[in-house]
């Protein structure tokens, strides 16, 4: 089976890409959503968090997020902290999914920073890179409600986290997102063909 994971500067759609390959009966693990279930749901992490960012970053459903990002922004070693106590369990939900018995050729994981999580990385085959300008990924930002100063602060603060050399070793396709639907999908078809 092939493990595949599927990155990509924020607002560059590769949700999008996830939501594709869900309709077409892939198995994909949203990485983000599967860190906010740990964030919930792990008495293990949810102490680490309290430990390091204090009761207040704990909400009952998960954690404060404005709080944290206000901190991981702010103070890169807060970012960096972040990560070794989050990336640890994430690692372990990932193993997971790719061990589950079902006959299937291949499956997906879909996460924001790989380059930030080498353990992960390392069990994947392929990394897909959807791409997409700049200006059309500050757009999508804006209009999902942030301001324009908060999406330029996010876009830089990940500049070149998905450059294809951050990945040695490992197969690399691009699916560029400008905005054309039947485009990408076509895109995403051509990779899937050429895998199955």
């Amino acid at each position: 089976m092939l493990k595949i994971g599927i990155t990509g500067s924020i607002g560059a759609g590769k949700s999008f890409i996830g939501r594709l390959l869900r309709t077409r009966n892939f198995l994909v693990l949203d990485a983000d959503r599967k860190i906010h279930e740990l964030y919930r749901d792990s008495a293990g992490l949810r102490a680490e968090m309290a430990s390091f960012f204090g009761e207040e970053s704990l909400t009952p459903t998960g954690v404060n997020s404005a709080l944290i990002a206000d901190r991981v922004f702010a103070d890169a070693n807060a970012r960096v902290k972040l990560e070794q106590i989050v990336y640890p369990y994430l690692n372990r939900a990932v193993a997971d999914f790719f061990a589950e018995k079902v006959a299937d050729k291949c499956r997906f994981v879909e996460a924001a920073l790989f380059s930030r999580a080498p353990e992960l990385v390392k069990m994947l085959d392929e990394i897909w890179i959807v791409d997409a300008p700049e200006n059309v990924r500050l757009k999508r930002l804006v209009d999902r409600g942030l301001s324009e100063s908060d999406a330029r602060r996010r876009i830089e603060n990940q500049r070149g986290a998905c450059a294809p050399e951050l990945f040695p070793g490992k197969r690399i396709r691009t699916i560029m997102n400008d905005g054309d639907k039947i485009h990408v999908e076509r895109q995403l078809d051509e990779l899937l063909n050429d895998l199955l």
